[in-house]
């Protein structure tokens, strides 16, 4: 009787293992999708920021003093562009931990790149005016 309940015990920490490992690498596959996703997010903002910054240059020689939202688009982006890189920088693909450990890492980094995401999206509609112009 012993044996079975040790066969059961040994048999539901084996499963619960597997899941936490596959949750794992469906997060980290999770995060690496939202990653490519907001580099090209990312990569729109720089392009914003570039037009914004000639946009700005040209204000500036027409004396123009309605810069100042402008300077806040321009400021926006730049921020998640840096929040992007922060958030590359930090990210630790291979992070030392538990199994448990390691999913509440990975879950807290799939979150932050979410909210990177968000950011950039938010900063390159906020400039969109600007643009349409």
């Amino acid at each position: 009787m012993n044996k079975i309940k040790y066969l059961i015990l040994f048999t539901g920490l084996a499963f619960t293992a597997c899941q936490q490992e596959d949750n794992e690498e469906a997060i980290k596959k999770t995060i690496d999708d939202l990653h490519n996703e907001a580099m090209v997010i990312n990569e729109k903002a720089i392009k914003t920021t570039f037009k914004l910054d000639s946009l700005l240059a040209d204000k500036r020689k027409q004396n123009n003093a309605d810069t100042i939202e402008l300077k806040k688009s321009i400021h926006q982006l730049n921020l998640a562009d840096e929040k992007m890189m922060d958030w590359m920088h930090d990210f630790q693909l291979d992070f030392k931990g538990s199994k448990t450990e390691a999913l509440k890492y990975f879950q807290g980094q799939l979150d932050s790149v979410k909210q990177v995401q968000i950011q950039l999206e938010k900063a390159i509609e906020q400039a969109k005016p600007f643009i349409n112009k």
